[in-house]
């Protein structure tokens, strides 16, 4: 799902200009590119949670200033890490067909299979680095994983993700492990 925001142009910037803004429940952004200067904006809070909440962060984002649209995908979000409310957002303008680096979460299926057997998950990576186009960002990277024992590890090489996606990250880089609970390891000593 593609979102569209109507924004506008801050004409303050600053820690004090930016505060004001969130109180009035409005969350201040930045949107640059390579063919456009940086433009401060500002966006209703409410729309962007709801934008993240269900697209994961990821995926293309219309913004409409004055009434000019930008396509472009959260580059980074800012969050208070008291509240864990989103105090700042970046965006990158893109062109649809462009190849971009953005970072993908990483979803664990099966993990329940892995709990039943006493078993501990250790997921070391969260997301991924990949490089597609801006038109096949994908929502995230599931893998299905309820056929691990202990023991098992996932490697970034070890997952295939479709032509249209290029991983960044090292291919012996881990993702996730299945380690012996420690009570089975003292259990299977005592024997």
């Amino acid at each position: 799902m593609k979102y569209a925001f109507r924004s506008e142009v801050r004409k303050n910037v600053g820690k004090n200009s930016s505060h004001r803004l969130r109180e009035k429940g409005y969350v201040p952004a930045v949107i640059y590119g390579s063919n456009i200067n940086t433009i401060p904006i500002e966006l209703d809070h409410n729309e962007v949670q709801e934008c993240i909440r269900n697209n994961n962060g990821g995926g293309l984002v219309t913004l409409n200033i004055d009434e000019n649209d930008y396509t472009v995908f959260i580059k980074e979000i800012q969050k208070d890490p008291v509240t864990g409310n989103i105090i700042h957002l970046d965006f990158q303008q893109v062109d649809q067909n462009e190849k971009i680096h953005v970072l993908v979460p990483i979803i664990l299926k099966g993990k329940s299979n892995i709990k039943r057997s006493g078993s501990i998950l250790q997921q070391q990576l969260r997301d991924l680095e990949v490089e597609c186009s801006a038109n096949n960002i994908p929502k995230a990277l599931e893998v299905d994983i309820s056929h691990f024992k202990p023991g098992d590890t996932l490697k970034v090489g070890d997952v295939e993700f479709g032509e249209e996606i290029s991983i960044v990250h090292d291919a012996e880089s881990i993702i996730a492990s299945v380690a012996f609970a420690q009570q089975n390891i003292e259990s299977e000593t005592e024997v």
